[in-house]
Formats: structure tokens, C-alpha cells, sequence
């Protein structure tokens, strides 16, 4: 007993040595001044995203730490962890409010600030922030420890490297740019980063704050219960986190053996430029894309490494192979293909992302997209299935072309027959609505690379009484002139009456028949 009583005497008198040199008055009101929605907090989110927005599109790690040392959220953060730790639910409200106005003004910068910027494709500083594992959560648990104690030990000079540790504004600036470009995977995984670092902070600094005295030590039976709701919270975060670890680590060993085999088997005079080597959950075959720098074209290469590859896994893998061909060993040839290697790389990043925007946009599905930066023209072919409109998809064509503003956009619709163009009663004119309708025949006309049609003109059953057929030629006469100011030749012809029109007018209707047909055809030059 006097041994137990003794060891007690020495840790108590140890435990109040380390928390008499906290000044809780002032650490009190840092917590509170720091973590409250005030106009000095707005200001710098909204500063400090635009930063980090910025940085991100421009791909400057400079600019993006900058923004990193701003750090507004680590204030309401701090504050949440202290209120946890005092079980304060007032100060817990104050700091859920700062945070929830902070993250959402966050999101609306980023995305407003990417919306009305010309496309960019993802960028390095953005794809590192869009797949955390568990290592980050370690990170934000340490860092989170060093910023409780850096202010209730007001170590200032700690606080930088606590901000830059742990980012909280890049992740959701990069969220932003996920929204805006409709892309999921980048907004899910970066906003996942966002929040294993806050909870993480959080609870970092509430286990700071009680070990210095800052509230009090519950009973046993409510500290394991608290303790235990912590661990859960944690515990749940860190499960995707560590499935992420695990999917890195097996893709590096996935890479590492594809590298492998694909050195052993590629000819003496050829060399790996760039391996690219990725699997999805989903995949049931790895996706490699392969540059080589070869001196002789090797039209048998790509069939070669997929037979070696599939023997070695077991399965279908889907390869692509690009070979540079290299003549001499000049400098200069070295730095044309260097060159060329890197423009390779771009556009094969930058199609991949100009991909997903495509498929977010359009009403139909993409059969093929070329991307010709040189000519900074972006073309999307359609598929048969089930397309809209011809006027819907014109007008997806203008939406991708005020997104790609940097680029001349076309939409190529599938080949069809192209939608009547309906007059009103006695007319030979166009109405509005069949203007558009002819307009967005023009613009399919333009896009299939047609230059002649045939003109075949209709008219309900004396809907101009002894003069109907030559409302008819009337009618294919104005549509050909409207053709031929688009340098459309068209062929006229007026079916009046045509055969069963009186049986057809009963089941369609008369005005089915007072209409124009364009079809797709040689004429006579």
C-alpha cells in the first residue's frame, strides 16, 4: 500500500506540473474567437478556396500550400474537438455551424470558379486528392495532436506544418471540380479526404484537451462508452481507407510484374517509354497502355504481349500498345520523341476526362470520341440506339462547345431518316416550330457530310381546292431555296395526291400529309 500510495503521490504531483504552465484563460478564448462563424472566417474561406482552386487548375504546388497555410476550418475544427472534450454542447454547436457554412461555401467557390473556366483536364495536384487510404488517416490523427497542442501550449510555430499536413481546403476545392464536371469518383474521393482529416483533427484535439485538464475525465463506464463511439467513428472511416491501401499496394505489385514481363519480352532494340497499368474493382481483366520506343514498326507486337500476358494471368488482359519509331540517335531526335511522348500522355489524360464531361452531357450514348489537338477540334460519334432528337442533340453540341471553349465541337448523329418538316393549313411557308425542326435537319445534313437530298413535297386532299398541287411545288420550291443558302443541292419532287391518301389521312390525320420529306440520296448534278 505504501508503494501504491508513494507511485499515486509522484504521478499526481507530475500531473499538475504539466498543466501548470497552460494558461486556460487564454486558450479558452482562442478556441471560441477561432472557431465561430465570423466575417474574418468568411472572408478567408471564400480567399482561401479560390486559392486553392486555382492552384489546383494551374497544377502549382506553391500556389496550393499557400492556400494550405491559410487553413480557415482548422478553427471550428479545434473547437469541435474542444467541445467534445468539455462535453460543451453550445461551443459543439458554434463550431458545427462555422464548419457546415465553411464546407458549403467551399463547394459553391470551386465550382463556380471551375464552371466559368475553360476545361481542364484533371491535373497531378488533383489527382492526388482523390484517393486516400489509411495513411492519411494517420497523418490527420498525429497532425491533429499537434495542433491541440500548439495551441493550448501556444507553440505557434507548429501550426503551419499541422496546416499543410493535414489539407482540409484542397480536398474540397478538388470536390468542387468534381461537381463541375460531373465526375464522382474525383468528388467522392476527394471529399473523402476532407472528412477523414476533420474527424480525425477533431478528435485528436479533444484527447489533447483532456489530457491537459480541459474538462473533465468522465467515469469509466461513460469514458468507455465515448471511447468506444471515437474508435467506432474512426474504425468506419479508416475500412475504406484501408480497402484503398490495399488496392495500391496490389496495383503497384500488379505493375511491377506487367513491367517485368513485358521488359523480358519486348526485342533488344525496344525500350518501356511509359507503362500505365490499372484495375478496377469492377475490371475483370487488368487495362494496360503501353509506349514504347522501338527503331523498326512492329505490327505483330501488340498481338505478342497479349498472348504472354494472358498466359501469365490467366485472363484476357486489354492491352494498347503505341510504338515511337526512333531512325537515328541523335539529341535532337531524342528530344522530338521525349516530345512527342509527353503530348501522348496529355491527350490520352485529357480524353479520358473530356470522356466522362461527354457522357454527362449528351442525351445518347458515345460510340467514339477523336480529339485533335492540333486542330483543337474535339468530335463525338454517336450510337444508333435509341437517340433524341435531332434538335436535343444540336443543342447538346452548343452546351459541350460553351464547355470546351478552347475547341470546335461536333456532334455526329447516327444515320437516320430525318423527321418530316409539317406546314400549316394552306401555307408554304415554315412555321417556327418547323423551323427548328429544319434547322436541326440542316445541321444532321452537315454533320453526316450530305450535300444533296430529295425534296419530296405533300399536301392534304384539296387544302387549296383546284390549286393544292401547286401548294405542293410551292412547298418543296421555298424548302430548296432554304437547302441551297446552306450549299444544300436539292431535288424537287411533289407527290400530289399519292396513292391510298384518303385512307392514310383517315388513319394519320390530314396534317400528317401537309408536309415535306428530305431523304438522303444521289441527285443529277
Amino acid at each position: 500500500m505504501a508503494v501504491r500510495s508513494l507511485f499515486g503521490t509522484i504521478v499526481d504531483e507530475w500531473w499538475g506540473r504539466h498543466k501548470a504552465h497552460v494558461d486556460r484563460a487564454a486558450v479558452e478564448r482562442a478556441m471560441q474567437e477561432n472557431g465561430e462563424l465570423t466575417p474574418a472566417f468568411v472572408f478567408l474561406v471564400f480567399v482561401s478556396c479560390a486559392i486553392a482552386t486555382l492552384g489546383l487548375l494551374l497544377d502549382s504546388a506553391a500556389v496550393v500550400i499557400g492556400a494550405m497555410l491559410i487553413a480557415p476550418l482548422m478553427g471550428p475544427i479545434n473547437l469541435l474537438g474542444y467541445a467534445i472534450a468539455k462535453t460543451d454542447p453550445v461551443s459543439g454547436r458554434r463550431a458545427g455551424v462555422a464548419l457546415a457554412f465553411g464546407v458549403a461555401a467551399a463547394l459553391v467557390t470551386s465550382y463556380s470558379i471551375v464552371t466559368i473556366s475553360p476545361f481542364i483536364p484533371p491535373t497531378a495536384q488533383i489527382l492526388a486528392r482523390t484517393n486516400p487510404n489509411f495513411f492519411d488517416l494517420l497523418v490527420a490523427v498525429f497532425s491533429g495532436l499537434v495542433a491541440g497542442f500548439s495551441i493550448i501550449r501556444a507553440q505557434g510555430g507548429t501550426f503551419a506544418g499541422v496546416a499543410i499536413a493535414t489539407a482540409l481546403m484542397p480536398p474540397l476545392a478538388t470536390s468542387g471540380y468534381g461537381w463541375a464536371n460531373a465526375s464522382w469518383e474525383i468528388f467522392s474521393g476527394a471529399f473523402l479526404l476532407f472528412l477523414t482529416n476533420m474527424l480525425a483533427i477533431a478528435f485528436s484535439v479533444a484527447g489533447v484537451s483532456l489530457w491537459y485538464g480541459f474538462g473533465k475525465w468522465p467515469r469509466a463506464a461513460d469514458f468507455a462508452w465515448r471511447g468506444a463511439v471515437g474508435a467506432l467513428v474512426l474504425a468506419l472511416l479508416s475500412i475504406p481507407l484501408v480497402r484503398t491501401l490495399d488496392s495500391s499496394v496490389n496495383q503497384a505489385i500488379l505493375s511491377r510484374q506487367v513491367q517485368d514481363i513485358v521488359s523480358n519480352t519486348l526485342p533488344a532494340d525496344t525500350r518501356i517509354q511509359q507503362l500505365t497499368v490499372q484495375q478496377t474493382p469492377g475490371d475483370t481483366a487488368p487495362r494496360i497502355q503501353l509506349i514504347v520506343l522501338t527503331r523498326h514498326f512492329d505490327e505483330a507486337l501488340p498481338k505478342k504481349l497479349e498472348a504472354v500476358l494472358d498466359a501469365r494471368f490467366g485472363r484476357a488482359t486489354a492491352l494498347s500498345v503505341d510504338q515511337l519509331v526512333a531512325n537515328t540517335d541523335t539529341a535532337r531526335s531524342d528530344r522530338a520523341l521525349t516530345q512527342q511522348v509527353a503530348a501522348l500522355l496529355r491527350s490520352q489524360a485529357q480524353g479520358s476526362s473530356m470522356r466522362a464531361s461527354v457522357d454527362a452531357l449528351l442525351p445518347a450514348r458515345v460510340s467514339g470520341l477523336i480529339q485533335d489537338e492540333a486542330a483543337r477540334t474535339l468530335t463525338v460519334y454517336l450510337l444508333p440506339d435509341a437517340a433524341p432528337s435531332l434538335p436535343a442533340l444540336q443543342e447538346a453540341e452548343r452546351q459541350l462547345a460553351a464547355k470546351f471553349a478552347g475547341y470546335r465541337v461536333r456532334v455526329v448523329p447516327p444515320v437516320s431518316a430525318l423527321p418530316p418538316l409539317l406546314f400549316d393549313a394552306d401555307a408554304d411557308s415554315l412555321s417556327a416550330d418547323a423551323s427548328r425542326q429544319f434547322d436541326a435537319s440542316v445541321w444532321a445534313l452537315k454533320r453526316w457530310g450530305v450535300t444533296r437530298v430529295v425534296i419530296t413535297a405533300h399536301a392534304s386532299l384539296n387544302e387549296a381546292g383546284g390549286t393544292t398541287r401547286t401548294l405542293a411545288e410551292a412547298r418543296a420550291r421555298n424548302i430548296g431555296k432554304l437547302l441551297a443558302a446552306q450549299d444544300i443541292v436539292a431535288q424537287n419532287n411533289t407527290a400530289y395526291p399519292v396513292t391510298g391518301q384518303a385512307a392514310l389521312e383517315r388513319e394519320a390525320g390530314a396534317a400528317a400529309l401537309r408536309s415535306v420529306y428530305l431523304t438522303l440520296g444521289p441527285t443529277a448534278p
